[in-house]
C-alpha cells in the first residue's frame, strides 16, 4: 500500500515538472506566442480612410493605390461603387484651396463589408483596414538558449504562423493581386520564419512588445 503511494506521489511530481510553465520548451513558448497573437495577431490590411471612399475619374485607370485597391474588394462584395459628383478634399486644400466638384466613382461598405472593416494598429498610431483572419502559432522551429538579463532571462523563438478563420475573399486572386501584403502573409503561412523575443515572468514566460 505505501509503495503504491509513493508511486502515485511521484507521478503527481513528474506531472507537475513536466507541466511547469517556467520550463524553456516548446509547449511554453507555444502557449506565450498564442496568448499574445490572440491579441496583436489579427492578418490586416490597412486602408487608412473612412467610408465613403471618393476617387476622382481621373485616377480610376491607375494601376496601383486606392483605386485597383477598391475596385478588387468591390468584385469581392466588401464595397459597392456608384458614380457621382463631388468635391475631392487634397492635403494642398490649406494652400491652394479646395478643388470644385467633379465626376468621382463613390465607393461605400456594404454589410459583408462591415463585418471585416475595423480599427487596426498601425507603426504610429490606429487606422482602418480589413481584418481577413488571426495569426496562430504553426510550429516552434527554434529557440536561443535562455540568458539572465536584468531580472529575468530571456529567449528568442523563431516560429512559423497559421491563419485561423481565414476569410475567402483574402484568397482570391484579384485581392492578392490588388494587396501584395495579403498575398504575402496568406502564401506565407506555415512558410515564413517569424520571430519573438520571450522573458521569463512570476507566471511563465511572455512575449515583450515590440
Amino acid at each position: 500500500m505505501r509503495s503504491s503511494y509513493l508511486v502515485s506521489i511521484a507521478g503527481v511530481l513528474l506531472l507537475a515538472a513536466c507541466n511547469d510553465v517556467k520550463k524553456p520548451n516548446d509547449v511554453n513558448f507555444t502557449n506565450a506566442i498564442n496568448q499574445y497573437l490572440a491579441k496583436q495577431g489579427a492578418a490586416c490590411t490597412v486602408i487608412g480612410r473612412q467610408f465613403p471612399i471618393d476617387v476622382p475619374k481621373t485616377e480610376q485607370n491607375d494601376a496601383y493605390g486606392i483605386a485597383p485597391e477598391l475596385a478588387a474588394l468591390e468584385q469581392a462584395g466588401l464595397v459597392r461603387g456608384s458614380d457621382t459628383t463631388a468635391v475631392v478634399h487634397g492635403m494642398l486644400d490649406a494652400f491652394q484651396g479646395s478643388t470644385p466638384p467633379q465626376p468621382v466613382r463613390r465607393y461605400e461598405l456594404t454589410g459583408e463589408g462591415t463585418k471585416y472593416f475595423q480599427q487596426v494598429p498601425d507603426i504610429f498610431l490606429q487606422t482602418n483596414g480589413f481584418c481577413y483572419g488571426r495569426r496562430t502559432v504553426d510550429l516552434i522551429v527554434k529557440w536561443t538558449e535562455p540568458v539572465t538579463a536584468g531580472a529575468s532571462s530571456q529567449t528568442e523563438v523563431t516560429y512559423t504562423y497559421r491563419i485561423v478563420n481565414l476569410a475567402s475573399w483574402a484568397q482570391r486572386s484579384d485581392i492578392q493581386h490588388a494587396f501584395p501584403d495579403i498575398r504575402t502573409t496568406v502564401t506565407g503561412a506555415s512558410k515564413t520564419d517569424m520571430m519573438a523575443r520571450l522573458q521569463l515572468t512570476n507566471k511563465g514566460w511572455e512575449v515583450q512588445s515590440p
